[in-house]
């Protein structure tokens, strides 16, 4: 483990959204974030937590630094987050919900069209590829056609 934790770009800790007490399983993600900057103070450290305000724990940890690249992920202020854009842009928290998470429904003929289309997207996937060097420069709408 060693090898792997000093050989890293990154460690990143994860929470368990099915936890029955967040703060505590925002504890328990912290203490790890300890442990791992104790062993290896250097290593850019990306931990997700539950509640907001844990955040500010982060802070205490001497070797936590943003500037080097540390994050926090905060699962319930990406919740708010897309909320609030949900009201300047009516749909996207639906749209980033069915980014996220594919389902399978099953369309038919019966159903009304918009019905039909958005069953359909919601089993689209996304996917990255990366392009040749050829591709710089021309616009986005030439290099799809």
């Amino acid at each position: 483990m060693s090898r792997a934790v000093h050989e890293a770009d990154a460690c990143l800790v994860l929470a368990n959204k099915y936890c029955q007490d967040p703060d505590a399983e925002d504890a328990a993600n912290i203490m790890r974030v300890i442990s791992i900057k104790n062993y290896s103070d250097d290593i850019r450290v990306i931990i997700q937590l539950m509640q907001y305000h844990n955040k500010a724990y982060l802070l205490n940890i001497p070797s936590w630094d943003w500037k080097q690249g540390d994050d926090v992920i905060c699962l319930a202020e990406l919740k708010l987050g897309f909320i609030a854009q949900s009201c300047l842009a009516p749909g996207f928290s639906t749209m980033m919900a069915n980014l996220f998470a594919m389902r399978s429904f099953k369309t038919s003929p019966g159903m009304q069209i918009w019905t039909n289309d958005y069953l359909r997207g919601t089993g689209m996937e996304m996917y990255t590829e990366t392009l040749s060097p050829s591709f710089i420069g021309i616009p986005f709408a030439h290099a799809a056609e």
